[in-house]
């Protein structure tokens, strides 16, 4: 079934063409993450689903294909900020965490410390200083640890007849106490909850039944609702929003602009322009042809990050055709050429590359749940390091698998004159 409403990618491209890229990337902070980090996500189910933590690694595994970046999931369904039925948190820290050997934790807590009520002070209150504790602890634990704080996300109210009616105002008051403390604390905050909300209310107005698909239950997003949340936390990275931009005249046969990508073998023959083009970077790992991640992309900004700009001017014929390994892409006018097509928006196989990372990011997404279980539910036994320390040599090789899969590649580019 046909989600959407009218064609989405000349609305995007016109969006997201309005901007330069030059204006995007000149003097552009580095991004918040470094070669050699070890990110583990801390939280409670909403991190357990393993999915805006999976998403957060393609973004950037994609992006960032040169700097070796390890992510590791230590989420618990139930978890507060005193912990949970799997320990409290000194417990939880010390068996999920430490062996982790983390550079960088984010934290995201509070869905459960509010107890699903709008009773607001002593669970404030304890919320407060429990979390104050946390940071304590996880700055003896981890001496010189970068942490970042995440205001909770939303309990959904709009596209779902409430159930707790203002409960989202309780996260929204813890969220506010975050930002203030992370300000007091020198710790960055992410914010969850604003995206997600406008996404649901942008989404009501495109398909109502699709947007309350964000947020199911109202507490535990879908995977569109955590490619949100995945993109907020990476704009906190500085994120760079562009995999390349080229811009070719075809009058000249010449390459007037390449950032992030190398042009070669450009020539001229037969009707047909073609050239090899090595982007430095991927997009976005998305499946371009589901109706889902097509409302995804009306109802949140999440296209904004992905910039794969293909500009040629001096183009005579009024339509072209441009196939990338043989396969065909699409047919554009003159005066889209003119001013760039956003290959992210397209199924290309620069795109069914960025695939093969998130497929990876999949699997060690698994085999994470397992080491956890394994870890949690073994305690007596002591031949279960030995299994573990299997499943933690697997997911090195997995990480290993992932970028390599990340590399760029040379792909060959072929306009023609015509609608083929």
């Amino acid at each position: 079934m046909n989600l959407l409403h009218r064609p989405l990618v000349p609305l995007l491209v016109a969006f997201l063409l309005a901007v330069p890229v030059s204006a995007q990337t000149a003097g552009a902070p580095a991004p918040a993450l470094r070669d050699g980090d070890r990110v583990v996500f801390y939280g409670d189910s909403i991190t357990a689903q393993r999915l805006y933590t999976r998403f957060a690694e393609d973004l950037m595994v994609s992006r960032y294909s040169k700097e070796r970046i390890s992510f590791f999931n230590a989420g618990v369904s139930g978890d507060s900020v005193e912990g949970g039925h799997e320990g409290d948190i000194e417990t939880r820290l010390k068996r999920d965490v430490l062996p982790l050997r983390p550079s960088v934790v984010t934290i995201m807590l509070g869905m459960n410390d509010g107890r699903y009520t709008t009773e607001f002070d002593s669970n404030f209150n304890a919320y407060a200083s429990g979390y104050k504790k946390l940071i304590a602890l996880l700055r003896e634990l981890v001496p010189g640890v970068r942490l970042v704080l995440i205001r909770p996300s939303p309990y959904e109210e709009f596209a779902h007849p409430p159930a707790i009616a203002g409960y989202n105002s309780v996260m929204l008051r813890y969220g506010q106490f975050l930002s203030e403390l992370g300000e007091k604390e020198h710790i960055p905050v992410v914010d969850f909850n604003q995206p997600v909300t406008a996404a649901v209310l942008r989404g009501m107005q495109v398909n109502p039944a699709v947007a309350g698909s964000l947020l199911p239950d109202r507490i535990h997003p879908s995977p569109a609702g955590h490619w949100i949340m995945a993109a907020a936390l990476a704009q906190a990275w500085n994120f760079s929003p562009t995999v390349s931009s080229a811009t070719i005249a075809a009058d000249q046969a010449r390459a007037i602009e390449q950032s992030n990508t190398t042009i070669s073998e450009l020539q001229s023959a037969n009707d047909k322009l073609s050239w090899t083009q090595l982007d430095r970077a991927l997009p976005i790992p998305l499946e371009m042809n589901d109706p889902i991640t097509q409302f995804l992309l009306q109802a949140s900004d999440l296209a904004s990050l992905d910039r794969q700009i293909l500009r040629v001017t001096g183009l005579i014929a009024p339509l072209h055709t441009l196939s990338i390994d043989g396969k065909k892409i699409g047919t554009f006018t003159r005066e889209e050429l003119n001013l760039g097509v956003n290959l992210a928006l397209y199924q290309t196989p620069m795109e069914d590359q960025a695939k093969s990372i998130d497929w990876a990011a999949d699997d060690r997404a698994k085999l994470s749940g397992t080491r956890f279980a394994l870890l949690t539910s073994t305690e007596s036994d002591t031949s279960r390091h030995e299994a573990i320390d299997s499943l933690d040599r697997l997911d090195r090789e997995m990480i290993d698998r992932e970028y390599r899969n990340a590399q760029p590649k040379p792909h060959t580019f072929e306009l023609s004159i015509g609608a083929k």
